[in-house]
């Protein structure tokens, strides 16, 4: 599949309504196939790709293929109704969001984050920049082109510190996080509040989207890795997702991505803050899920939904395409000992040991069957993380105490 997933680049992306009458569907001269985005009312409700071979589609036909890419999603509608039903709020009752953007030396990317987040309708009450690590002012130049955003400097590598960093200087009293090579739409931060509406929701995710597929890279991972995933359905996460499989280990990596993610401040000051042993820095990832595992098992909810929207630039390297898969792999492997340090339970070793790299595996030998190099070659560096990670893991063995945010009233005082 992978293969045929960087054939597409350049793909364009189109971004379609499901109720406006629909054009021909005709790709650009530097594009080789179409990647659409269906939304209605607000929100996405369905994808399509178009190859080569599909293009162009006129105008009757496109209307026809954008109802059948939304189908699943309005046949499951009233059901997502039932599920996303939230205690209300009054206007005055909406809980302050301090915004937290973690970087290291990327300030091009951080000017375009730090401009999508000055458009957002209503604004956040604060934005902060954590620099993290950095070895030139350039992150600082950035911010200061922004007068409202704040900026602090994490010595400590890693993703985790920053994180944790941001959430010790963070006033509000849900903390939002998104990532420098991030754009968010207008209303994110509106849309990210809501489902904070019911007191039992610890955390709040939302939909990550591709912002460009220009490279075959990002069109791998997008197309073939998964993206950060596309869910269309409001979904919610408690104590029983964990429960589900007894047997296996919790697809805790469901509840979403920290690139789109706000948590209440009160279930930081009671689970915890980010493990500093994972995270890109560190082990590589899931410094996120881990977080959202621990609130599941102390009995908070986590609330997805994909009306919470980003749009996130991937790599455009295959190198660095590589590299983000092994890492991400590894952190996966590495969170696995994390949570099985805490509830003791050895599915998630077995998925460490047995399931991960047997899927490795099987999907190598298939790859070598076909011919599939560039499959093969991403099959290896996720399957060299997967090794990586139990190696990785021994660290998990020396004292480690877990960085703690102190609980504040509202008027800022520790209680």
């Amino acid at each position: 599949m992978t293969g045929s997933a960087a054939q597409l680049a350049p793909c364009g992306i189109r971004h379609v309504s499901l109720d406006e009458v629909q054009s021909p569907l005709e790709r650009a001269p530097h594009e080789n196939g179409l990647y659409l985005i269906v939304w209605d009312d607000g929100r996405p409700v369905g994808y399509h790709v178009l190859v080569p071979s599909e293009l162009p589609v006129p105008a009757a036909a496109s209307s026809v293929l954008i109802a059948d890419a939304a189908r699943a999603h309005l046949a499951s509608a009233a059901h997502e109704a039932s599920v996303h039903s939230p205690v209300v709020r009054t206007t005055g009752d909406r809980p302050s969001v301090s915004v937290v953007v973690c970087t290291r030396d990327r300030p091009s990317d951080l000017r375009r984050c730090l401009a999508s987040l000055n458009a957002c309708e209503p604004a956040p009450a604060e934005i902060i920049v954590v620099d993290n690590a950095p070895s030139t002012d350039a992150t600082s130049a950035v911010v200061r082109e922004f007068p409202d955003v704040r900026y602090i400097s994490e010595p400590r590598p890693g993703l985790s510190h920053a994180r944790n960093a941001g959430a010790r200087a963070a006033s509000g009293e849900i903390i939002a996080y998104t990532d420098d090579d991030v754009e968010v739409r207008p209303d994110w931060i509106g849309a990210l509040v809501a489902p904070f509406a019911d007191l039992s929701v610890a955390c709040v995710t939302g939909i990550v989207m591709p912002a460009s597929l220009a490279s075959p890279a990002a069109c791998i991972f997008e197309f073939d890795v998964g993206g950060f995933g596309r869910e269309l359905a409001v979904r919610r996460f408690d104590a029983g997702f964990l429960r589900r499989k007894w047997w296996q280990s919790p697809d805790v990596w469901q509840i979403g991505a920290g690139a789109n993610m706000a948590i209440r401040r009160s279930a930081l000051a009671t689970v915890g803050l980010f493990d500093t042993r994972l995270g890109a820095g560190a082990s590589g990832c899931s410094e996120d899920s881990e977080l959202w595992f621990r609130l599941l098992r102390a009995g908070f909810v986590c609330h997805y939904d994909p009306g919470v929207v980003v749009f996130h630039h991937h790599r455009a390297e295959l190198g660095a395409l590589h590299r983000q898969v092994r890492d991400y792999t590894r952190g996966h492997v590495v969170a696995l000992f994390v949570q099985f340090g805490q509830d003791r339970h050895v599915r998630h070793l077995a998925r460490a040991f047995a399931v991960m790299p047997l899927y490795y595996v099987r999907q190598g030998l298939r790859a070598w069957r076909h011919g599939d190099r560039e499959r093969l070659a991403l099959v290896g560096h996720q399957l060299k993380g997967c090794i990586a990670g139990p190696i990785h893991a021994l660290r998990l063995l020396r004292p480690y105490n877990r960085p703690r945010l102190v609980q504040t009233d509202d008027s800022g005082v520790s209680a």
